[in-house]
């Protein structure tokens, strides 16, 4: 009766269970590294949908109020109605500028940044505000750096 024989093919070596656990391994790290580059991309490029949505808001406000919101008002002006009796007539007409009456934030949940050109650099880029995403790093690095502004060619 040979005894070893059977007692072999009824498990697995451990060679065997290393293998396998090894693979697995390797088809886990390529996912997590697959899946961090998708979120990565597919986060930038919701930012930059979102930078163009917000400038064509402030783009609405401009038409309405005659006015492009102030550096310190920032895009709250798009939210909430003015102070002003003339200008909260007009806001209440057509206000609020975001779907939901609320300031989006970016997808690393930040506020954008926003700032309103003097009339020299106005006339200079053709612009009359910047909006921008502070990216990743969720810095304001002024549009440069990993932010992802409305006024630079995106890539």
């Amino acid at each position: 009766m040979n005894v070893s024989i059977s007692r072999r093919t009824a498990g697995f070596t451990l060679m065997e269970v290393l293998l396998v656990i090894a693979i697995l391994l390797v088809l886990g790290t390529v996912s997590v590294v697959s899946y961090t580059k998708i979120k990565a991309s597919s986060d930038r490029k919701v930012a930059q949908l979102l930078v163009t949505q917000v400038e064509n808001a402030v783009k609405r406000y401009v038409l309405v109020m005659n006015v492009a919101p102030s550096t310190e008002d920032g895009l709250t002006a798009l939210a909430t109605a003015p102070g002003d009796e003339a200008g909260a007539v007009k806001w209440k007409e057509q206000g609020p500028f975001f779907e939901d009456g609320r300031v989006p934030q970016d997808p690393w949940g930040s506020q954008l940044g926003y700032k309103r050109l003097e009339d020299t650099e106005s006339e200079s880029t053709g612009r009359m505000f910047r909006v921008w995403s502070f990216g990743p790093n969720k810095e304001d690095d002024g549009g440069s750096g990993d932010d992802i502004p409305n006024w630079a060619e995106q890539g």
